[in-house]
Parts: structure tokens; sequence; C-alpha cells
């Protein structure tokens, strides 16, 4: 009996120690629908309607009297940009659409979405055509969907804040045919990636820290109006970004 109670006691004596905390869950904020244009109202004195409730209008702006048609395609309807110029023309006509600066198309560092619809034939391409791009690869940072000639391979484009090194992921095929193909480019993490009409195409490593964070405006169907520019010469249709 006395050896039972020294047990006793024994087993008393251990301090009972507590089961550690659980660890607080990582909340990882639900991907945001930030601009989506579809183009089904056309433009209202010069402004296409944002959809998503978080962008700003897109504006028409034009130069040598180039304008965008907006053209039906079922129920609904798509923005039609400017032709090719022959070679004899000393002045071209061209388009653009245009929304301003947006803290919500400024990544950073994070998951970032963005897409579009475009048809567009081997004619329509003379060089590199721009889809949609929110800053310029030699000033600050930019992300970019275009479509890269001589090949017609579309290409999603990221180049990183203050380091001026671009990425490219390109889609496994050409989407020069004359029919309409969905692009869609995400940049998660490390990885840059693009699909055409849900096919993927090649991957590309990113570093973690590349940001794109600019001043510059949202714009589609090119980049300014500099002779040179990389105009986009076909149909664009329900183009949106998406952060997170």
């Amino acid at each position: 009996m006395k050896i039972l109670r020294l047990s006793i006691l024994a087993l008393l004596a251990v301090p009972v120690v507590a089961a550690p905390a659980a660890a607080a869950p990582v909340v990882v904020p639900a991907p945001t629908l930030v601009a989506r244009y579809n183009f089904d109202g056309g433009a209202v004195a010069g402004r296409i309607s944002e959809l998503s409730g978080r962008g700003s209008a897109l504006t028409v702006r034009g130069v040598n009297n180039g304008s965008i048609a907006f053209m039906t395609l079922g129920a609904g309807r798509f923005a039609a940009f400017p032709g090719v110029c022959a070679a004899t023309v000393t002045t071209c006509a061209k388009a653009i659409l245009e929304a301003p600066d947006d803290a919500d198309l400024d990544p950073g560092t994070r998951t970032f979405r963005w897409a579009a619809s475009v048809r567009l034939t081997r004619a329509q391409l003379t060089g590199s055509a721009n889809v949609m791009q929110k800053g310029v690869a030699t000033a600050d940072s930019q992300w970019k969907m275009q479509i890269g000639g001589p090949r017609g391979r579309a290409q999603c484009v990221m180049v990183g804040r203050g380091t001026g090194q671009a990425f490219a992921a390109i889609s496994a095929g050409p989407v020069i045919d004359g029919n309409w193909h969905r692009i869609v480019c995400e940049r998660s993490g490390t990885v840059l990636t693009i699909s055409v009409d849900g096919v993927p195409g090649k991957r590309v490593a990113v570093p973690a820290t590349l940001s794109v964070d600019n001043n510059l405006p949202l714009r589609v169907g090119g980049p300014n109006f500099a002779g040179n520019a990389d105009m986009y010469h076909g149909q664009i249709d329900d183009v949106y970004a998406q952060l997170g």
C-alpha cells in the first residue's frame, strides 16, 4: 500500500502541459472582378459601360478619323477596330479604348487574371497587335495581352516594376484564322500562364517579387497613336480583369 501511495503522489507531481493552441487559419481573399466590358450597349457619348461596378468606363479615342464600330453578334455586340492602312497612305486612321488609371488594375505581386475574346485574320496582322494593356514595357511596369507577328500566337506579357525585365507566356498555336478565340492570361505566384479556348500554352516562371504598379491608363486595341504603334485591327469582345 505504501508503494501504491508513493506512485500516486509521483503522478500528481507531474506538471500538466497545455496543448498548443491551434494556428489561426490563413484567410485568402476571394478573386474579385475589377473590370469588365462586353460592348453590348455600344458607345453612349463615346463611352462604354463598365460592368463589374469597380472599374471605369472606356472612352473611345481616335486620330485621323479613326473610329470603333460596335457590331451585332447573336444577342450581343462586339468592338471592331480600324483596318490596316495601305502602304501608300500617309495618315492612318487609328482608334483605341481607354480607361483611367485604377489601383485595382495594379496587382503588384498578387494573383491577377486578364482575358478577352478576339477575332483576327492573317491579313489584319501587320506586326504585333496589342489587345489590352496597362503600362509600358520601357516605363515602370506592365501587364499586356498581344498577338505576336508574324506567327500570330497570343502572348501574355509582364514587365516588373523597376527591372525592365519582360516575361511572356505564348499560346500553343496561332489565333489568326478569322474565328473567335478566348484568351486568358494569369499570373499566380511565380508562374505566368496563357490559355486559348481552354488549351494551355507555354508556362513561364516569373520572380515572386515581380510587381506591376503604374499610373498609366488601361488601353484596349493599341498602346498609343505613334507611327509604329502595335495597333490591333480585328474585333474584340468580353474584356475583363480579375484580382486575387
